[in-house]
């Protein structure tokens, strides 16, 4: 049944620029029984295409009070579904005086089944849930011989890594209070800890600890941020152990360390790492990766340093421009600070960051602790999910609407772990190029998702160069922007669309690489056109929403259109255009439907 709607620009809205990049999406689970939260990492655990969120409540587990419940909502299209009973969290740890809390969750496939498993951390005791590919989680800890700490302890969360080469993930355990653990992956859905941790036994209080091979050998390193005491480098010994080089890598922080994160802020292909410190007299320091593996401090040089009481951070480019921001949550009982947003000023040919708080948006006062950073409606733009513990969580939906160019990439390892934490991509285009690493790793989280590149003005990527975290090298070719694209080890894109040249005066037809139960079409015509266009999409799949925008070429957006729900089947949405208002010229589209999202132009010829 064809469906056939009418939207009529009116002045209003025809010349409105979103001036503020991000607005707080109103969750209901949220408000209602989340108000004290630490970590939280994001994954797609049901394999249905866009990414659910796992949050950490705080406080001691209590049946019958709905703030201690850490909570895993499904994301349904754009909205969140609690299904944290259904599958399988219902009696969640709590000791007999109610007195422990709980702090971290980490995402990782530690059997390569295909299906994220997932890890929860907390006083006395670490959990270790399996992925059933069924919609559920059972609890394998003791099966795992995952082995709890005997003396008190309260671990912030660990991290899945290959430090091994040997294809699967190995689990390295944060602790506050005790000395750091290593596990290493026997292959058979067990672990067997390391004495010593082959000396990564550090006790200086771990908040985050960030997976890169600093001196590009091929070996993942470590670099492990402390509370108490500096936080410590360490160079990996081929998989057999480690050594301690902070000073020789110039990596110095000297106490309050606590959220991290690794980037590529000027795009040189070597990856830096940017820390937060809980104290105002520290700053939060950027170390520039080198060639030769030693970093340099750019703290100063960039502006970054003032980020009140710092815990997690994430990059993310927020406004797809090419270049990697810094966002910042922070606050400390009595102290209220704005969350912090640093604007990289790189693409616009300037020198450093700029403090971008306020005209962000993503500027809650709140207690923050656990922030991720994900694109969790499926339009090409990182949203920001921050967990507070004085406060509910927010949500913060990126509204950039400008015409950038944007790929997420989805990576499945067969010789290397499913997910490849540990490879490195470098998307090609226009004689640039970008820089990711794949690891997941933030304060209590970690996360599976896709590889985000904000590409800018571009029409297509020319090359995406995947480095497998065994070595080796793949490459794919001529990829359409606006996408998010999976590839296999070995098989190269297995789905996605691959760049082809419009031609002129032609209906305009885009289709994605994906299962024949979920393919649609979108038509686009007439194309020029001087009274209306016509937007029809084929094989719509149910429960879908509509997102339509229309944008000048540069980048003003002229028209937004939103249904909630359209019917399965076919929908044609008509863009009637107004003579009076818009002239002659090069226009730009981008569709958003569920989870696909199309991107192209427009000619209006009066």
């Amino acid at each position: 049944m064809k469906n056939i709607k009418v939207c009529f620009l009116f002045i209003s809205i025809c010349f409105s620029v979103n001036a503020q990049k991000f607005t707080e999406k109103d969750v209901s689970i949220f408000s209602k029984n989340m108000s004290s939260n630490f970590g939280n990492a994001v994954a797609d655990y049901d394999l249905d295409g866009d990414l659910d969120i796992f949050i950490v409540a705080y406080n001691s587990f209590d049946k019958e009070t709905p703030s201690t419940w850490s909570r895993l909502l499904e994301n349904r299209g754009g909205w969140f579904e609690d299904v944290t009973e259904k599958s399988g969290f219902s009696n969640q740890h709590s000791n007999a005086d109610k007195t422990d809390l709980k702090l971290g969750a980490n995402w990782g496939d530690y059997n390569n089944d295909g299906y994220p498993d997932l890890l929860l951390s907390h006083q006395n005791g670490t959990q270790l849930y399996k992925n059933t590919g069924k919609s559920t989680f059972i609890d394998v800890t003791s099966k795992s011989k995952i082995i709890p700490c005997t003396e008190k302890c309260s671990s912030t969360g660990g991290l899945w890594w290959d430090f091994d080469n040997d294809g699967d993930l190995d689990l390295y355990l944060l602790y506050l209070d005790s000395d750091n653990r290593l596990l290493i992956n026997n292959g058979d859905e067990t672990f067997t800890e390391v004495e010593g941790a082959l000396n990564l036994n550090d006790s200086g209080r771990t908040w985050s600890c960030l997976p890169i091979d600093a001196n590009h050998d091929g070996w993942i390193d470590m670099y492990v941020v402390n509370d108490f005491g500096l936080s410590r480098f360490y160079i990996n010994q081929e998989g057999k152990s480690f050594a301690e080089a902070t000073n020789e890598y110039n990596l110095t922080n000297t106490g309050c360390g606590m959220g991290s994160d690794i980037g590529d802020y000027n795009n040189d292909g070597y990856f830096d790492i940017y820390v937060t410190n809980i104290a105002e007299t520290k700053s939060n320091p950027l170390f520039m990766g080198t060639p030769e593996g030693p970093f340099i401090n750019k703290t100063d040089n960039e502006g970054v340093g003032n980020g009140h009481y710092g815990w997690g951070t994430r990059f993310i480019d927020a406004d797809n421009d090419g270049d990697q921001d810094i966002y910042v949550v922070n606050g400390d009982n009595d102290l209220i600070y704005k969350n912090v947003f640093f604007k990289n000023l790189k693409k616009e040919n300037k020198i450093g960051y700029q403090e971008w708080t306020n005209e962000s948006g993503a500027n809650g006062t709140a207690n923050g602790m656990g922030a991720e950073v994900f694109d969790f409606d499926n339009d090409g733009y990182q949203d920001i999910l921050v967990s507070n513990v004085n406060s509910f969580p927010y949500l913060y939906r990126n509204e950039s609407g400008n015409p950038n160019s944007w790929l997420q990439v989805n990576l499945k390892g067969l010789s290397v772990n499913y997910n490849a934490f540990g490879a490195k991509l470098t998307a090609y285009t226009n004689n640039e190029s970008f820089h990711r690493l794949n690891h997941g790793a933030t304060i209590m989280g970690q996360s599976i998702k896709p590889l985000h590149f904000g590409l800018g003005i571009v029409e297509k990527i020319d090359s995406l160069m995947i480095t497998w975290p065994n070595g080796k090298e793949e490459k794919v070719y001529n990829i359409d922007k606006n996408q998010k694209i999976t590839v296999v080890e070995s098989q190269g894109m297995t789905e996605g669309r691959i760049y082809e040249m419009p031609t002129e005066n032609e209906e305009e037809k885009v289709e994605e690489i994906q299962p024949e139960t979920e393919k649609s079409s979108l038509f686009v015509t007439p194309n020029p056109s001087s009274e209306y266009t016509d937007f029809k999409i084929n094989n719509i799949s149910a429960d879908s929403f509509l997102e339509i925008d229309v944008f000048s070429i540069s980048g003003t957006r002229i028209c937004h259109i939103y249904k909630e729900s359209i019917p399965q089947g076919e929908w044609v949405e008509r863009w009637q255009i107004n003579e009076s208002i818009l002239s002659s010229g090069l226009y730009l589209y981008r569709i958003h439907v569920k989870n696909k999202t199309w991107t192209g132009k427009l000619v209006i010829n009066h």
